[in-house]
């Protein structure tokens, strides 16, 4: 099979640019969604911090409120649940309720004092859980212990699907820059290298098969496709000299009966 320069060189640029593309999709994917990634845990620890110091002015004087608080969080963007946990025997104000106590491993952690968060990946999910024991305000005590603890469960689907737009966005502009490119390139390459090469082997042939060899090449830019063609002239300069001294050895009669044609039969 046989595939031209051309062919060989848009092959190669292919790979090229197939590796390139992949490489930066992946690394920009990578860091896109490390950002985002990094921007909503902060996001979320903001909520909580500005959460709890709302609970610190209603915690005591106003306990029936909390429900009503947390309402109040669960209307933010992108926040899928938030509970309230205590335990049977919590000094929290308001009494347990069975929907506020600990589900797990990690309620019963935040409610021993212990910070948790956490990304979690699950049937196509995102979401950020982050778990924040909570003290009574009353009490400074280093060795207080929690009166309950906040859970916040934050989703991060709409911002990496927003991620993968842009990705794929961005993608697609640079396949059509190298489109762009590909061709002009392929175009420079067509004018430059593959037609010259076409005509030097025309001449070439011409030469061959019918020992044409006032056949001359343009020289344009000395490049080395026209140091090429001026080997080539070179060459039939000297043929044409060579072929000149060789009509100059032939006497005349000689010369006269091979010029003549063959009689008809």
């Amino acid at each position: 099979m046989r595939i031209s320069i051309t062919g060989k060189i848009c092959f190669i640029l292919l790979i090229i640019f197939s590796l390139v593309l992949i490489s930066t999709t992946l690394y920009q994917a990578f860091r896109e969604r490390e950002l985002v990634l990094k921007l909503s845990t902060e996001h979320v620890s903001s909520l909580l911090q500005s959460h709890r110091n709302g609970l610190n002015q209603i915690i005591n004087d106003h306990p029936e409120r909390v429900e009503a608080f947390q309402q109040n969080l669960l209307r933010q963007e992108y926040v899928l649940k938030v509970k309230w946990i205590q335990d049977q025997n919590s000094a929290a104000s308001a009494p347990a309720d069975n929907k506020n106590l600990p589900a797990d491993q990690q309620e019963k952690m935040a409610l021993q004092g212990q910070q948790l968060q956490q990304t979690i990946s699950h049937n196509g999910r995102t979401t950020i859980v982050a778990l924040m024991p909570y003290y009574n305000p009353e009490q400074t005590a280093p060795n207080a212990k929690p009166i309950a603890a906040i859970r916040l469960e934050y989703s991060l689907d709409k911002q990496l699907d927003a991620v993968e737009q842009h990705i794929l966005i961005s993608a697609i502009m640079l396949s059509a820059i190298f489109s762009g490119v590909l061709l002009m390139t392929l175009t420079i390459i067509r004018k430059q290298i593959v037609l010259p090469l076409q005509k030097l082997r025309q001449a070439i042939d011409d030469v061959t098969d019918f020992d044409d060899i006032s056949t001359r090449l343009p020289i344009v830019q000395n490049d080395e496709i026209d140091q090429l063609n001026d080997s080539f002239n070179q060459l039939m300069e000297r043929l044409s000299v060579k072929v000149g001294e060789g009509r100059q050895n032939i006497p005349q009669a000689e010369w006269d009966d091979n010029q003549r044609p063959p009689p008809l039969s």
